[in-house]
């Protein structure tokens, strides 16, 4: 879904989440997880990620944009 919203067509996340098939707020949910810190990503994928660092967590509206702050936030 990333790629169609960085593709220029000019897509909405609304026109996005309809083409993909999943709902609007599901896809605003989920769309900052893919800006995530490297380092964060390869601590979930191993398995190493803090006990705090839930998908609850990872789902808030305060996820901090810039990298360094989200590791600061994680304690990672």
């Amino acid at each position: 879904m990333l790629g169609m919203l960085t593709d220029g067509s000019g897509r909405t996340i609304a026109d996005a989440a309809s083409d993909a098939g999943v709902h609007v707020a599901d896809a605003s949910r989920i769309l900052p997880l893919a800006f995530l810190a490297p380092k964060i990503a390869d601590a979930i994928l191993r398995g190493r990620q803090p006990v705090e660092l839930t998908a609850r967590a990872l789902m808030r509206d305060d996820l901090p944009h810039l990298w360094t702050d989200q590791l600061q936030q994680f304690g990672i």
